[in-house]
């Protein structure tokens, strides 16, 4: 009777380092499953960021050139309004003593 005893508390070791081998073994293939991932979510976010950096660039230097382009639109537009009204200043001082009776 005793040797049966022996036998099922035998099985039960077996049985118990099985279950704590398998465990470690499920721990330590989990565990690099989620590094390898991490590893893998790392280089996806790196290569992100490059395309965001670059994207920025990009439209950093769009962003330059079109605003130059539109200051030297700008300051023409002006100028050519300066030139404008000193080419009819006379006919607006003409105007205004016209329209305010003074053209005597």
């Amino acid at each position: 009777m005793m040797d049966l005893f022996e036998w099922i508390r035998d099985i039960q070791d077996v049985y118990d380092d099985l279950v704590n081998n398998a465990r470690d073994i499920n721990l330590k293939q989990i565990e690099a499953f989620r590094e390898e991932q991490d590893k893998k979510f790392e280089e996806f976010l790196n290569k992100i960021n490059v395309l965001v950096k670059t994207a920025l660039g990009n439209l950093a230097v769009d962003i330059d050139k079109k605003t130059n382009v539109f200051e030297k639109n700008l300051n023409s537009a002006i100028k050519n309004i300066e030139d404008e009204f000193q080419k009819n200043v006379p006919n607006l001082e003409k105007l205004i003593i016209d329209k305010v009776g003074l053209d005597f």
